[in-house]
Parts: C-alpha cells; sequence; structure tokens
C-alpha cells in the first residue's frame, strides 16, 4: 500500500483533554504535563525564552511561528542581512530589499541593487507569509506598503506594492538600461546581471541612479536574475521574461512510501498566480539531491547557477519529484557477536555490568541528558540480546523514572518538566542546553534522544505509550509537525523540505545564514520518529521519519560529504565538512577547530540507526585513510576530541577486523561522554561477522537491513510487535521474525537459559551449572565455558556440569548451545563470586570513629567493583589504589577523597559499631557546583538508615567543608555500611562519627550460632538462632538462607529459630540468618564445614599489590594480604617473591613492605593456622621498571620536559622541539592533586624548580603558545613524575633495557633497528600524528632509509601484536 501524506491532519492530534489549572496553567495530557506559564530559572539562573515577538502581521500572524529556517532571522528581527536562497543573497532595510549575488560567504556592505517604493521607510520588514520554501516580506510606513516573495532556488523575487506608490529600483553597482518595460542591471556583484520585469507598456524613469515606474497602473513587478553563462544579456531577459509574470503563491512538498519498494516519492507543487500573459509556467531550481535523484519532471533548461550548494539547475514547470530509497535502520546490531573470533562475552558481560547502576545526574541539561540516556540504552539493548534481563530491567527503570520526570510539570519545580511558549509556538525543555531555550536550538537533536527513550521504554514496557505516547507526540510535533493545520507548532519546525535537511539554529543568528553541524544526531532524530511509529503501531510517524531519513540521508551526502564530487570548492581540504551555514561551510565545531572533532560531529552517535553512515563504502574507505593521517587515531592519541570509539565502529563499516584490533590496542582511553564501550565492543564484533550493510537489497520492513560479508548475505530484522511476521526482501529472501525479537538468517532454532545453584562459593568450592533447552531444533550438545575456556560437553538433557576447584575472585560462565556441529546460540551469562570483601586495614573500623573515603572495603578476588563498590567509569582518575576503578586521590589536607563522583556509585565499608544508637555524622566534601551536590544516602547490610544528605556549593572542587548531619541511627556490631550517591557533583573526604544517644526503636539481634564442623559420612546438622534477641523481649521473625555450598540442602524449617539441614556433602556451606522484629532487622552467617578432619585449613588472599600493576624501581611497595581461619586463628603469613621467602609476618594484617627493583615478580602468600594447617594464596603477577630517563617527549611532540634528578625538590625544564614553541606563553601545571593543578609561568629553557619530596607522585602539564598561531595544552594526557625515581641515561640505554635498539639518533641517512623476534609493524609519524612510512619487518637486524625525511621530530611506533612502543627519532 502507498500512503500519500499531504495535509496530515490526523497526525499528532491529541484525544485526550486538555485540562488547564488556573493558577500554574499546567496543561495534562495523558499521565503527563507540560506548563503554559514559564517556571522561572534555576539556582544557577537557567531557564530562559526567547526575546521579543515575531515581525509577523497578516497570514503569517495567524500560524504557529516557524522557526529553524533559512529564513529566521528576519522573523527575529526587524531586519535581517543573511538570507541567502540560491542563486540570491538578500538582504532588508527600511527602504526595501537588497538584491545581490555572492557566492561565498557573509552579505557584505556593498549593495549593488535595492528594490523599494518612492518615499518608503518601514520599520521592519515583517513577514506576512510563508509556505514550503518561500516567504513573503512586507514593508510598510503609512499608507506606502510593498511586498517581495523569494523561495529557495528560485532565480526570481516577486513584488507587489500599493495602488499610489511607485515602484523604485535603485542601482548602486553596474550599469542599467531600460528595454521598454524591462530594466536590466549588469556586472553586479560577483558578475551578476539581473533584469527587472515591469507589467507590459510600462515605462521606467531615470533619476539619478532610481528607476522609477508606476507600472502601468498595476501592482506587481518581479526581478530576475540572468543566467551567469547568459553570452546576449537583451536575449536572455528577453527569454526570461516569460516566468516574470507567474508569480508563486504557495509551494508544497508531499511524500509518499511504499513499503513494497522501500521508496520514498516527494512531490514539489507551486501554487501560482499568472498575472498577465498566457505562460503558466515558473522557472524553478534543483539542487544537486533534488536534480541526481528525480522521479518526475526534468530539467528542461540549459541555465544553471553556481553556488554553495553546488550547481543550481533550472527546471520550466510547476511541479517535479524525486525517488529515494530506504534500505532500513535497527535498533542494534543483531548478538551474533559469538562467531567472532576474539570476542568474549565475559569481558562483554564485564562491560555491561559497569553501566546497569549507572544513574542520571540531577544537574545536567536536556542535550547532556539526552546522551547519558542514549548510552544507558544502548547498553539495555546490548544486555538484553545477550540475555542479561537483570542490567536491562535496571536501565529500564532508570530511564523510566527519569524521563517520566521530564514528561510530568509539577508546580513549583524549575527542572526536568516543558513549558509551551505560545509567543513562539515552541516547546521548551528546562534545564536547557545549546540555546534549546532561548534561541529554539537544536530541538531536534535534543528531542531525538528524548523519543528515542520513548521507543526504548515502549519496547520493554508494553502500554507506557497509553500514558505518556501524547507528551512524547508533542516533542515529535515540535521538532516535525507533519500537519499544516497543527495549532500548535509550525509545519515541519527543524526540517526544510526543499534545501532536503535541517537547520539547527531557531534564529539563524550568524552573518553566514543558519547552520548544522551534527547531522548524525539529526538523522537519529529521524530514526527516533522511525521507532516510535513502529513500536506504538503509528504509521505516520513512522513514515514521516522515513521520509525524513532518506531525505536528509541525500542531501548530507551531497553537502557534508560532497561523496560524488560535485559541490565542494577546490580549495576544501577534507572530504567532509562539520559545518554547513547559509553560504558557507567548514570543518570546525562550536566548541573547537580540531578536525579530529569534525570528523566525530558527522558520526556521533552511531548506532542501529546509522546504517546510512556505511551504504557507500568507498568513501568510508576514502575518508578513514584521511582520519589515518589527520588525526592520531593510529598512534592511541589521548586528544579528548578524537573519539576513538566513534571512529573505530565508523571503520568497522568497511574493516571491523582492523577496528577490533585498533580497540584492544587502548582499554585506557577516555570515552566520550554519551559512549558505552559495551555498545562499542558489541558493534565491532557484530559488524565483523555481519559484513558490509548492503544497498543492494532492500525490504518491506523499516526495522530490517541486510548485509554482505564476502559474498555472504546475512539478512537481519526486528519486530516490536507480539505477533511473528515475515519480511520479505527484494532478493526473494524471506525472514520469520517472532514477536518481540531481533533476528538473523544465521540463527539456529535452538535456544538455553543458563543457571547456577548459587552465585558465590567458597574457595576452592563449586557451583553446578545448569541449562535448560528451548526452540523447535534439535541439541546436539551443550558446551559449557568458563572465562571463555571450555569447562565440560553434556550430549544429552539434563544439560549440567559441576565447575569445582575455584579460586578467589570473579568467574563468568555461560554455554553453547549447539544445532549440528558448527552453529550455535549462546545463552546467558551467569557470575559467581567466590571470596569476601573486607574492611580496607584489615580490620573493621571501629564506630565511633572515622574511616576515609579512599579507605573502602577491599575484595580478596582482586578488583571490587561491584562487590565492595560502584564505579561506573573505567579506570581510575586519581592516583590513589589506582587499579580500583574507584576515582580516589590522596589530598594532603584531606586525605584519601573519592571524586568524579556519578550518580548510581556506591562505596561500601565494613565497620564495627560498638553501642546501637543515633550517631552524630561530620563528613567532609568539596562541590563546584554552583547548585550544591548530592543526594546521598547511607545503607547498612542493604537497609536504607538516612537519606536525602545533601551538600552545598563549596566554589571549588579542592575546596573543603563539612557537612554536619544529626541523628543517622545505627545498629551495633559489624557489619557493611554502604555509602549511595543518588547524585554526584560532589567530591568527598572523612567520614567521622560520634556517638550521640540510644536509638528510639527496638533494635533487633541476630545470632546464627557458631560455625560448626561435621565428620563425613555425617550429611545433617541443626542451624540454630535461638540466641537471636531483641531488646525490649518481643517476638522475632526469623529467615534462613543458604548463601553457597557444595550442594544445595533441606531446609526443614527455614523460618524458625532453628532448622534442620540435609542432605550436606563434603565442603564448607554458608547460611544467612535474618530476624526481624516488626520495627527492625539485623543478619547474622553461620558456616558449616563437612569434611574428614576436626580442622578447616585457613584461607588466604593477596589484595595488594593487584595482578599486573606496575611500579617503579626504588618505590617502596607494601605487601597486605587477607587470612582467615574458620575454626582457628591465622598464626603466620610468609610472603614468597619470585619462590624465595621475603619473610613473615605474625600478627594481622599481615603486611610486609619491599623496596623495588626491577623486573617481572610473582608475589604469593602462605598463612597456617594452629594445628600446622596452611593454605596458599593466589599468584600476583606484577612489573617494577626501570627508573625513567629525566627526559622525555610530550605524547604530541611539541616539546620534551625534563626533570632533574635530584632526590627532593627537582627541576623541571620546558624543551620546544620547534623554534617559537612556548613563546610568549608557557604555563607549568604541576602538583599532587590531578584534579586541581596550580599554574605557574614558566620560560622555555630555563629550569624551574619544584618543592616535593622524594617518592611525590606529581602530575603535571602545559599550555603554551604554538608557532602555527594560538595555544596547545596537554591537559588531556597528563604526565606522571615520581621525585627521585629518574635517572640520566642515554636513549640507547634505556631502549637496551626494553629489548629494541635503534640507532643513530639523531639520524642523516640509514637508521638501524635491531627488533625481537618475530614479525613487527613499523610505523613512523611526524608531530602532528601524520602516517609517513608503514614498514613490516622481521625479527633481528634491520636498516631503514631515513634520506627522504626532513629534519625533524618523528614518532617511531613498533606493533607486535596487542604490544605496542612508541620511541622518539630525531632526523638531521
Amino acid at each position: 500500500m502507498i500512503k500519500i501524506y499531504q495535509r496530515l491532519t490526523q497526525i499528532f492530534i491529541l484525544t485526550l483533554l486538555v485540562q488547564f489549572s488556573a493558577v500554574a496553567q499546567v496543561v495534562n495530557v495523558g499521565s503527563g504535563s507540560y506548563t503554559a506559564t514559564f517556571p522561572g530559572t534555576d539556582a544557577a539562573g537557567r531557564n530562559g525564552y526567547p526575546s521579543g515577538t515575531p515581525f509577523v502581521v497578516g497570514n503569517a500572524a495567524n500560524r504557529p511561528v516557524p522557526t529553524n529556517d533559512w529564513w529566521s532571522d528576519k522573523i527575529k528581527n526587524a531586519h535581517s542581512s543573511n538570507l541567502f536562497n540560491y542563486p540570491f543573497t538578500e538582504k532588508t532595510l527600511n527602504s526595501g530589499l537588497v538584491l545581490t549575488y555572492i557566492p561565498w560567504g557573509p552579505i557584505d556592505n556593498i549593495e549593488p541593487v535595492k528594490v523599494g517604493l518612492n518615499g518608503l521607510n518601514a520599520s521592519a520588514a515583517n513577514i506576512s507569509d510563508f509556505s514550503d520554501w518561500t516567504i513573503t516580506m512586507q514593508w510598510k510606513n503609512g499608507t506606502k506598503q510593498m511586498e517581495a516573495t523569494t523561495g529557495i532556488g528560485m532565480p526570481f523575487v516577486y513584488f507587489t506594492k500599493d495602488s499610489a506608490s511607485l515602484a523604485e529600483v535603485t542601482v548602486d553597482q553596474g550599469t542599467a538600461t531600460i528595454h521598454n518595460e524591462i530594466l536590466i542591471i549588469e556586472n553586479l556583484r560577483n558578475g551578476a546581471d539581473f533584469s527587472v520585469y515591469a507589467p507590459t507598456g510600462s515605462v521606467w524613469t531615470k533619476t539619478g541612479n532610481v528607476y522609477s515606474s508606476n507600472l502601468n497602473g498595476e501592482n506587481y513587478w518581479s526581478l530576475a536574475f540572468l543566467p551567469l553563462s547568459s553570452s546576449n544579456l537583451v536575449t536572455a531577459a528577453n527569454a526570461f521574461q516569460q516566468y516574470a509574470y507567474v508569480f508563486p503563491t504557495g509551494t508544497t512538498s508531499s511524500f509518499s512510501y511504499d513499503e513494497n519498494t522501500s521508496q520514498v516519492t516527494t512531490v514539489f507543487n507551486v501554487q501560482t498566480s499568472v498575472k498577465e500573459g498566457t505562460a503558466t509556467n515558473m522557472l524553478l531550481g534543483l539542487l544537486p539531491h533534488q536534480w541526481a535523484n528525480l522521479g518526475s519532471g526534468s530539467v528542461n533548461t540549459p541555465h544553471t547557477y553556481n553556488t554553495v550548494r553546488g550547481q543550481l539547475k533550472m527546471m520550466a514547470g510547476n511541479t517535479f519529484s524525486t525517488v529515494n530509497t530506504f534500505y532500513g535502520i535497527l535498533p542494534t546490531l543483531p548478538y551474533i557477536d559469538f562467531y567472532s573470533p576474539t570476542f568474549s562475552p565475559a569481558k562483554m558481560n564485564t562491560k555491561i555490568k559497569l553501566l546497569e547502576n549507572e544513574g542520571l545526574a540531577t544537574w545536567t541539561d536536556s542535550y547532556n541528558e539526552g546522551q547519558a540516556m542514549n548510552r544507558l540504552i544502548q547498553t539495555a539493548r546490548v544486555a538484553e540480546i545477550s540475555g542479561d534481563t537483570v542490567a536491562l530491567n535496571k536501565i529500564v527503570s532508570t530511564i523510566k523514572a527519569r524521563l517520566e520526570d521530564w514528561l510530568k510539570a509539577n508546580s513549583g519545580e524549575v527542572a526536568f518538566l516543558f513549558y509551551y511558549n505560545q509567543t513562539w509556538s515552541a516547546m521548551l525543555g528546562y534545564p536547557a542546553g545549546h540555546g534549546q531555550d532561548v534561541n529554539i536550538n537544536d530541538h531536534h537533536f535534543h528531542w531525538g534522544y528524548f523519543i528515542h527513550a520513548a521507543a526504548f521504554l515502549e519496547q520493554y514496557d508494553a502500554g507506557w505509550k497509553n500514558q505518556w505516547g501524547d507528551m512524547i507526540n508533542l516533542l515529535v510535533r515540535d521538532a516535525a509537525s507533519s500537519n499544516r493545520q497543527d495549532n500548535l507548532f509550525p509545519y515541519l519546525r527543524n526540517f526544510s523540505p526543499y534545501a532536503g535537511h535541517c537547520w539547527a539554529n531557531g534564529f539563524a543568528t550568524f552573518p553566514q545564514g543558519n547552520d548544522q553541524e551534527s547531522t548524525s544526531e539529526s538523522m537519529q532524530f529521524n530514526s527516533s520518529l522511525i521507532h516510535w511509529g513502529e513500536v506504538t503501531g503509528n504509521d505516520s510517524i513512522r513514515d514521516l521519519g522515513i521520509y525524513l531519513y532518506t531525505t536528509e540521508q541525500a542531501a548530507v551526502e551531497e553537502y557534508w560529504f560532497d561523496m560524488y564530487n560535485r559541490n565542494f570548492a577546490s580549495s576544501q581540504q577534507y572530504s567532509l565538512v562539520s559545518r554547513v551555514w547559509g553560504n558557507s561551510y567548514d570543518n570546525g565545531t562550536f566548541w573547537t577547530a580540531d578536525i579530529a572533532a569534525s570528523y566525530g560531529i558527522e558520526m556521533y552517535p552511531i548506532h542501529g540507526g546509522s546504517l546510512y553512515l556505511g551504504h557507500n563504502v568507498s568513501y568510508v574507505d576514502q575518508l578513514w585513510a584521511e582520519i589515518e593521517q589527520n588525526t592520531g587515531i593510529l598512534t592511541n592519541d589521548p586528544n579528548v576530541n578524537l573519539w576513538h570509539d566513534v571512529k573505530w565502529k565508523y571503520l568497522s563499516f568497511t574493516d571491523p577486523q582492523k577496528a577490533i584490533t585498533m580497540y584492544d590496542s587502548y582499554p585506557e582511553r577516555n570515552l566520550k561522554f554519551g559512549v558505552s564501550d559495551a555498545q562499542t565492543y558489541h558493534w565491532l564484533h557484530s559488524m565483523n561477522v555481519l559484513g558490509e550493510v548492503s544497498t543492494a537489497i532492500t525490504s518491506n520492513h523499516p526495522l530490517a537491513a541486510a548485509f554482505n560479508n564476502n559474498g555472504t548475505i546475512i539478512y537481519v530484522a526486528q519486530n516490536y510487535g507480539n505477533d511473528s511476521i515475515i519480511v520479505n526482501f527484494s532478493d526473494g529472501f524471506n525472514l520469520d521474525v517472532p514477536g518481540h525479537k531481533l533476528v538473523t538468517s544465521i540463527d539456529v532454532d535452538v535456544d538455553g537459559v543458563l543457571s547456577t545453584s548459587f552465585t558465590r562459593a567458597y574457595p576452592g568450592g563449586s557451583v553446578d551449572l545448569d541449562v535448560v533447552t528451548s526452540g523447535m531444533g534439535i541439541v546436539s550438545k551443550v558446551e559449557f565455558y568458563q572465562e571463555d575456556v571450555l569447562i565440560g560437553t553434556s550430549n544429552s538433557a539434563p544439560y549440567m556440569v559441576t565447575a569445582d576447584s575455584l579460586q578467589v575472585g570473579v568467574h563468568n560462565f555461560y554455554a553453547r548451545v549447539y544445532e549440528g556441529n558448527t552453529n550455535y546460540a549462546l545463552t546467558n551469562l551467569v557470575s559467581v563470586q567466590v571470596g569476601e570483601q573486607y574492611a580496607y586495614s584489615g580490620i573493621p573500623t571501629p564506630i565511633p570513629g572515622s574511616f576515609e573515603a579512599g579507605h573502602y572495603d577491599v575484595f580478596e578476588g582482586g578488583n571490587g567493583n561491584g562487590i565492595a563498590y560502584q564505579d561506573l567509569s573505567a579506570n581510575n582518575n586519581g592516583d590513589f589504589r589506582p587499579l580500583e576503578d574507584v576515582d580516589s586521590e590522596l589530598n594532603q589536607s584531606e586525605g584519601a577523597v573519592v571524586g568524579w563522583i556519578s550518580a548510581g556509585e556506591w562505596l561500601e565499608y565494613t565497620v564495627d559499631v560498638q553501642t546501637a544508637g543515633e550517631y552524630k555524622l561530620e563528613m567532609r566534601y568539596a562541590c563546584g557546583n554552583s547548585a550544591g551536590g548530592g543526594p546521598l544516602r547511607i545503607e547498612s547490610d542493604g537497609d536504607l538508615v538516612f537519606g536525602g544528605i545533601g551538600v552545598n556549593n563549596t566554589s571549588g572542587w579542592n575546596t573543603w567543608a563539612t557537612k554536619t548531619v544529626t541523628g543517622i541511627p545505627l545498629k551495633s556490631g559489624e557489619q557493611v555500611m554502604r555509602i549511595h550517591f543518588e547524585s554526584g557533583e560532589v567530591n568527598v573526604g572523612k567520614f567521622t562519627w560520634t556517638y550521640e544517644g540510644p536509638l528510639s526503636y527496638d533494635q533487633a539481634v541476630a545470632d546464627a550460632g557458631p560455625n560448626q564442623i561435621l565428620l563425613l559420612p555425617q550429611s545433617t546438622a541443626t542451624l540454630d538462632g535461638s540466641a537471636s534477641s531483641s531488646p525490649s523481649g518481643g517476638s522475632l521473625n526469623y529467615q534462613w538462607t543458604q548463601i553457597f555450598g557444595p550442594s544445595i540442602v533441606n531446609l526443614a524449617s527455614a523460618q524458625s529459630a532453628t532448622s534442620a539441614i540435609s542432605g550436606l556433602q563434603e565442603g564448607v556451606y554458608l547460611f544467612d540468618l535474618e530476624v526481624t522484629n516488626g520495627s527492625s532487622r539485623d543478619i547474622d552467617q553461620v558456616y558449616v564445614i563437612s569434611g574428614n578432619s576436626s580442622n578447616v585449613p585457613p584461607t588466604v588472599s593477596l589484595i595488594s599489590p593487584l595482578n599486573g600493576s606496575v611500579y617503579l624501581t626504588g618505590e617502596v611497595l607494601d605487601f597486605n594480604s587477607i587470612a582467615n581461619d574458620l575454626n582457628d586463628s591465622v598464626i603466620k603469613v610468609d610472603f614468597y617473591l619470585d619462590g624465595i621467602l621475603l619473610g613473615s609476618d605474625n600478627q594481622a594484617p599481615f603486611t610486609m613492605s619491599w623496596n623495588a627493583a626491577q623486573g617481572q615478580k610473582t608475589l604469593q602468600a602462605v598463612a597456617f593456622d594452629g594445628f600446622g594447617d596452611s593454605a596458599t594464596s593466589n599468584v600476583v603477577n606484577f612489573t617494577v621498571d626501570p627508573a625513567p630517563p629525566c627526559r622525555n617527549l610530550s605524547s604530541n611532540g611539541d616539546f620534551y620536559y625534563e626533570f632533574s634528578d635530584d632526590d627532593n625538590n627537582p627541576t623541571i625544564t620546558f624543551i620546544p622541539t620547534i623554534t617559537g614553541m612556548g613563546s610568549p606563553t608557557c604555563i607549568l601545571y604541576i602538583g599532587t592533586d590531578p584534579g586541581a593543578l596550580p599554574g605557574y609561568n614558566v620560560t622555555p629553557n630555563q629550569p624551574f624548580r619544584v618543592t616535593a619530596s622524594k617518592g611525590t607522585r606529581l602530575y603535571f602539564y602545559y599550555t603554551y603558545t604554538h608557532p602555527s598561531g594560538g595555544e596547545r595544552n596537554n591537559a588531556g594526557s597528563k604526565d606522571v613524575y615520581l621525585v627521585g625515581s629518574c635517572q640520566n641515561i642515554s636513549l640507547e640505554e634505556q631502549l637496551a633495557l626494553n629489548e629494541i635498539q635503534y640507532y643513530p639518533n639523531p639520524v642523516s641517512d640509514f637508521l638501524n633497528l635491531e627488533l625481537g623476534e618475530g614479525q613487527q609493524e613499523v610505523s613512523i609519524f611526524n608531530v602532528n600524528g601524520q602516517l609517513l612510512q608503514n614498514l613490516s619487518l622481521d625479527g633481528g637486524f634491520n636498516i631503514i632509509d631515513m634520506r627522504s625525511f626532513q629534519a625533524g621530530f618523528y614518532m617511531l611506533r613498533i606493533q607486535q601484536g596487542a604490544e605496542v612502543r612508541n620511541l622518539r627519532l630525531i632526523v638531521e
């Protein structure tokens, strides 16, 4: 069926009653609402709306105000000087309309031709009417009135006037000649020639440079821009006269989407009024995205104009059509990653878990909120298709709570609400960002994220639309109402139907006209409509999205990418532009001139709606080669504008394996805000299986696409509905898609769900793994994997194996369910924790007392993220406990503090409360946010004890204050206290607790009894919690729960004080006892050990250093262990370094110090109990690097920095690599707190003394003048130096330690390069990161000819597998 949309009066009509509050004027829309009165500003003075009133009269005054178009400056201001509509450039004055020809850039002060009336002096040129691509401007003062109609691509401007005034044409440049009723003006700006057409029989009178006419008693005339190629102007003017009296009265574009052909047809019509004569055709100018995709109509004249948008071709006629093909989008790529050779389900699970608890900041704006939601949504989609319903449900809950907050306006609130401004016919969201409110900027960018989030919620919370859908439809209408009779919003606010793309600036406030930067976010808006329409069953919205998507894609490929080499000027340096202006384009962005950002802003965000970016693989290859040349992408440059994940995902459209290799080489990168590492990992590996996006195949379903992997076609489709559908692809393939599924043509018809007997285990213990299969296929076998290692196979149901001898750590398990010998489905992944968390010092912190924020608990199995803390950003931004993910640093005055806190993060501390009671908390904090920070809440053993703790602004992130909170109830005994951050915007330091008084309620006390040891073959025991108590003697409720064990036991009376247990096997069991008394809860634990001995050996784990740590020679390292015994005490722990006894400690906490010596090291601990039994810890591998040289090259190659080798108070020197670097500005930022480094003015090549003692870790970077102009800094890649650690050794000595030698250096002719064994890739880059040479060399001695290289500094990059070394090279 073909659906036609021209007057879509039925779209987006609210079916619910609109109710107004008499006071706040809140408009209820379903379960949501918006306010019709301005709510006021927030604490930082944010929130606003456009000033003034629109300059509209007549028909225009009775319609919603259009913004975000080529002429939008005119509707905001009395006069405009940036009206670019091709081929004309126009400016309004009190006295009329200036017409000129500026093929590039802003209009100048030359006014070659002005059209007006005698005595016209209007204070404003008002908009009196507008249509899809024309406007009519009106000048009026007293009885004088003139109107001018002008439109995109029209080589005529059409004028009317009052009956009494004379039409005037003022010629300030060029030569004018009168030819009867025609006035020809030649040699105007940039070679333009105009002709003015008065009605037949009119007479032009010249007075100086002013030409006037009474128009032979008529009121109309027109002005034409004659073709630039005209050889005879009189002939050209006479030829154009046939079009001069056919005036446009309106323009419309209508589209139709044919599902069967997947084509969008757009019909352009002009309604006309013929003023005289028999001619009825207008002359219309077609832009490249139109004439290259014509359906009906043709370019039937030879006339063309060169414009900033390429060649404007003229067609005589009043209608034409274009046809564009839609190739489909997806919500995400399918989960076939496991067919990619290096994909690890365990790694992806870790990345998902990192984000599943992430909250959304309370201090944000509508744009950043959208990015943050998208990061979570993309992660949730990956979680869902990989079987992680826990993560999916958590993220759905997070998105739902926040989006519904936005969609409901509550009385008195100034944040997370929408305000409809009637003056400007716009829905404004608060808090706004990037002028979304005061300038109506970027609504399609912002709302695209919100609409996408709504589609996501409806997908996973079916029926959500019934309550909130009409509020979302308001956002659709605000940015892209397709109903010309909409009484609230203008028709297609952001999208220009004739230009073929969106404009971002609400009022076109720049001299170059309107602009759009991020076409990829505009395309995301279009894709969000497709998703929202499809998931809600609203074909009108869905097809509107498809129309916008295909049309804008064509425009983006022409005007931003110039894929077909017919639009960019020869001077354009790059293969894309990042900003298209009304009359120019450039590679800048609104925050930087860095070319890396220019590339990225046209790609971000890449997800299932971004498949258009991969349609032209030749262009992808071309652009990627350019990215390699012009950025540091190959050298893992830490440039914050490089957005590595975005670039890698783009590369995956043609070379996913290379993208994976690059991804694997840079795990420590900083993620761009809004990017999900889990989604990047999934995207790259899925693309590695799918191959290239196919544009040879379409389908009859919008959420479907075909891919080509070296000739193998893989079909993919998503079904949001309940019932199965069959998707028909254009090559004849049919794909059956069950309800609520994303499937591919290579899926198997079997599936499985993996479960474990327990999610925890005792060190050395076991868990049972069980897969329940489903599907219509026949299961041939099930393979079970632990951390990507096969641990067992089951060939028949029930499909079970046991994972035993589990060591401390977190173990990830999954299974492959095979249908046949090679194809399989992957189950969900389950994690099992082995080992416990302990207090940082090994001993619970006593309360009353204090602990520092950075002294959160440790997990004996290694990194404690998700166990002892929750940190939502990979890596540690601070310097304290660097291998943990908590962003902690040592502050000289505050101790171990925690910063960079995000909503949803938490820290846990094992404490021992001496007395139950109410306590006073004094919390040290810093906050640089004007609205304050937090709130945070305090929990104990999983129970909320106190919440809503917010903090005020301290005027700096390193300006500390004390927050005092009283009346916090704490139970007695050992417990795990959690500090949970509901929002960030705060740094925290020491927490000090002081007893205030007794509790106001009875605190239940759980007592699970002593640990029990059973000798085999005994297989039963009794759990006894009868010692539990309630202070007032009231009754208790009991609940016993098994936490782990080698078997699932039978709990005879799980809700009694005592319970018999049976079915015990050899091993260690753990049980929780929870008691409640109606007003409080408490828990205790008891171990039951079944074995052949009356003694249980101890357990021991090394908690520092962590595996993989790197240290410097001379550092003093602390070796810390945790040792426990269930029925005895640990009397000694021995520490073995490289297998040799280093020393022993006989008292907890068991520690030892060591002065680090260079080399690859192994550390192991052995614990002994009083009975002589022992246990050996995990092996920790760590590295001690040689002391660094005192001189190093900066990451960007602009300068060297050199420390003196003083043990205390060293000097540091800035040494330029290019003359003039650092002059006149050179500022050194150096200190111990990387988040707050003080700055010092320094002089290049002159040492600067730093006050710091031996062992102090200094962070530093420079801001400096660059000889090419402007200032640079390397703040994005701060350097670190340990005072007293460097040695003044030669470069050759340093490299010899790394088993690589290259010489001579500096080199003038041939470079000798000695490599280790195996083939290695050797690349040479200049200081700008440009790749100059790439070689594949074998190990051993090699010679590289350097004679063609100019003198200067270079980087020699040596890569072997995932290992990369960057070396500095000087050519003389």
